[in-house]
């Protein structure tokens, strides 16, 4: 009987511990809301580039928006309201402040500051908001190619919204700067005084120094009258070629001249005239005023104008002729009436000898360049100084009345630059807002006085005002009486009768004269340039 086959025995494997339910449930719970956050983040984010770039876009419109698209709706909210307030703040701003503190804060340099800070943040905040938004939005994966195009239309909608901004800093830095090296102030009439006097008398004076002349001397000479109520403004032009300045008594000049700058023994008595008072000033510094400026060929013209026209003189403004063309360059030129003959250009050298003008400004009404304009102010051969003052009184109308605040805006910065480098004035930045505001009425009327033969003197011979030995009282009276002549009549109102007599201003020796209207009245710039 066979035996039974043996069998091993394979000892039994202990049972597993039980899985405690409570892990179970863990990780459901985790399975779970991975799945909710995979599908929240499909329905979250676009399928394709296409609607990335449009949720981009939308940011770059409206800021928050894109986040909006994205159902990012505590942040798009918030990005946006924000976005909105600023804007409603703004505009609530510019609609409710009056012009003075709109003109105030502009042409303020520290408010400047502040707003070149403001732009900066507010660009650098938006194009975040741009850049976050294109972030969440792409779609994830896809070939360098799509990515890269991307990267590029991101890197666009960024400038896009970077250049106004970085347009209006630019402006603003150049304004602060100009501001800063320009109207600095000092020497002249205080603030509080300026802003509650009737009346500013600014000094205006242009320099003819250039390389065709030796030295610096003043051909153009006037004093702008600002009734600060009204904005009527009269210009009182004064010839280079006025003998006998006068200055006042007790000053240096005054001893060494007390008959007036002439001396007939000199055989250079010639050069004795207004025009050199000026260069007398820079070469002879001891005998000029200290004030208001530290050029003491400006200071003693400043004191020789003032005492003669018998005014307080508030500021000036010095303008190197040289510079002017940059000037007229930078507002794009101007459009004149240059007459019925060309002008030549050059012509004359320093000691009155003609030789071949460099070339000619044409006839005619002409879009004129700086140059060319320069010239039209300033060319001598083949007419007079007064016609010269003429031209000079017509080019400053021309030029206020073509050129608006969107040119001025338009060419500021080729503005700024030209004016740094060739005007000089003592006029404060807290007094601009006033003689801005005035400057932007559309009722200002600009009048003319020019202290040359066409004015009528009762006290000389020929009823002529005589600019080779002028008499400092009629000047003084001619000036007064300006100042007080009522505002002329409207334009529907009748002109008075040609013969129908007025007096003059009284002279200087007590005598009067009669003469017609017109020739008391200050002649109006439209007329000179008629």
């Amino acid at each position: 009987m066979a035996a039974p086959a043996s069998t091993t025995r394979v000892p039994p494997t202990p049972d597993a511990p039980p899985v405690p339910r409570s892990s179970i449930t863990r990780d459901a719970t985790r399975r779970s809301a991975a799945g909710s956050a995979a599908r929240s983040a499909q329905r979250r984010w676009p399928r394709n580039m296409g609607q990335a770039l449009l949720a981009t876009l939308a940011a770059t419109v409206v800021p928050g928006t894109g986040h909006l698209m994205l159902r990012r709706r505590r942040t798009g909210g918030l990005i946006l309201a924000v976005f909105l307030l600023t804007c409603v703040s703004l505009a609530m701003v510019g609609l409710t402040a009056g012009r003075s503190t709109l003109l105030e804060n502009a042409l303020s340099s520290r408010v400047l500051a502040v707003a070149i800070a403001g732009l900066l943040v507010a660009a650098l905040a938006w194009i975040a908001v741009i850049v976050r938004t294109y972030v969440i939005a792409r779609p994830r994966g896809g070939g360098i190619a799509r990515q890269g195009l991307g990267a590029l239309v991101v890197t666009a909608l960024c400038m896009t919204v970077a250049a106004p901004f970085g347009f209006a800093a630019n402006l603003a830095n150049s304004q602060r700067s100009l501001l800063d090296s320009l109207f600095t102030g000092g020497g002249g009439t205080s603030v509080a005084e300026a802003i509650s006097k009737p009346r500013l008398n600014v000094l205006l004076v242009g320099s003819d120094a250039g390389p065709d002349r030796t030295g610096a001397r003043t051909d153009t000479m006037m004093m702008a009258s600002i009734d600060t109520r009204t904005a009527r403004t009269t210009l009182f032009a004064l010839p280079r070629n006025i003998g006998y300045a006068q200055f006042p008594p007790g000053s240096p000049m005054a001893e060494q001249f007390p008959k007036g700058f002439h001396d007939a023994d000199n055989p250079l008595s010639g050069n004795y005239l207004l025009n050199a008072v000026y260069a007398w000033g820079l070469d002879h510094p001891a005998e000029a005023p200290t004030t208001p400026t530290n050029n003491p060929g400006l200071n003693l013209l400043h004191q020789t104008v003032a005492y003669m026209l018998g005014v307080q003189l508030d500021y000036y403004v010095e303008v190197n002729m040289a510079g002017f063309a940059s000037i007229i360059d930078a507002v794009g030129g101007v459009t004149i009436d240059v007459g019925p003959v060309p002008l030549p250009i050059g012509g004359v050298l320093p000691n009155g000898q003609h030789v071949k003008p460099d070339g000619y400004v044409p006839a005619g009404v002409q879009h004129l360049d700086g140059n060319q304009a320069l010239w039209f102010a300033r060319s001598r051969r083949d007419s007079d100084d007064y016609s010269r003052m003429g031209r000079q009184r017509c080019l400053l109308q021309t030029i206020l009345k073509e050129k608006s605040p969107t040119d001025v805006l338009t060419h500021f910065q080729d503005i700024a630059a030209a004016t740094t480098n060739s005007v000089a004035t003592n006029i404060p930045q807290e007094v601009l807002p006033q003689l801005v505001t005035l400057a932007g009425q559309k009722s200002v009327q600009l009048d003319s006085i020019s202290f040359d033969p066409n004015l009528p003197d009762p006290s000389e011979n020929d009823g002529r005002f005589n600019t080779s030995h002028v008499d400092v009282g009629y000047m003084r009276e001619v000036v007064q009486t300006a100042f007080a002549a009522p505002p002329p009549a409207a334009p529907t109102a009748a002109p008075a009768p040609a013969s129908a007599p007025t007096t003059a201003p009284q002279a200087s020796n007590g005598s009067s004269a009669t003469t017609t209207p017109s020739s008391t009245a200050p002649e109006s710039l439209a007329a000179s340039c008629g």
